[in-house]
């Protein structure tokens, strides 16, 4: 069943976020207490999550080298995922890169260096005009509410986004399940770079 494998897939996100997190050392001490929480502050502003997706998100047909067109066109999605643990966002353009960050400050950069990549990102942004309609101009991009997915249609007029329950995509009843499982496929195969390394 698709529901299982996208179980499936969130569990290895959350474990893979829980990794950064697993391999912090434990306190031994009060000096070590201090010189650990000066560290993990560092480690916060040094987490690349927030700056990585605020670019994506800001991206424009002109700096990827796009045609501009009259019409309303989709040329990216930037999908953040609240997977209970932490987040997911999953970025795709029309010239085929993709990429994953993961709000721990772990993910894959550049996917569309990769064929299989390349392959699975072009129809899914293609579907993306088709839920332009569905979706709500918005200005500010936000992550989304718990246990949700949102989706962010980046257009040459501007940012469209909608929000979904997780549990109307697990019981097949949301409008977005195709666009959902199509985001899927991009995770899935990224992911897959990274085991071929």
């Amino acid at each position: 069943m698709k529901m299982t494998t996208y179980i499936i897939i969130g569990a290895v996100l959350i474990i893979a976020s829980g990794i950064f997190i697993a391999c912090k050392p434990k306190n031994q001490s009060a000096d070590n207490q201090e010189n650990n929480q000066t560290e993990n502050k560092s480690e916060q502003q040094e987490n690349p999550f927030n700056g990585l997706r605020q670019m994506a998100l800001s991206a424009t047909p002109e700096q990827l080298g796009l045609e501009t067109s009259e019409e309303t066109k989709v040329f990216g999605i930037v999908m953040d995922w609240d997977l209970g643990d932490g987040i997911a966002t999953v970025t795709a353009y029309e010239t085929g890169d993709a990429s994953m960050y993961l709000g721990s400050g772990g993910g894959v950069i550049g996917g569309g260096q990769h064929d299989n990549v390349r392959q699975v990102v072009f129809p899914y942004v293609q579907l993306g005009q088709g839920f332009l309609t569905k979706a709500v101009k918005t200005e500010s991009t936000p992550l989304p509410d718990k246990n949700c997915v949102r989706f962010y249609l980046l257009t040459n007029k501007g940012i469209y986004y909608a929000q979904e329950k997780m549990k109307n995509i697990e019981n097949e009843s949301s409008d977005w399940l195709g666009l959902f499982e199509e985001a899927n496929k991009v995770l899935t195969e990224l992911r897959l770079t990274t085991e071929k390394k």
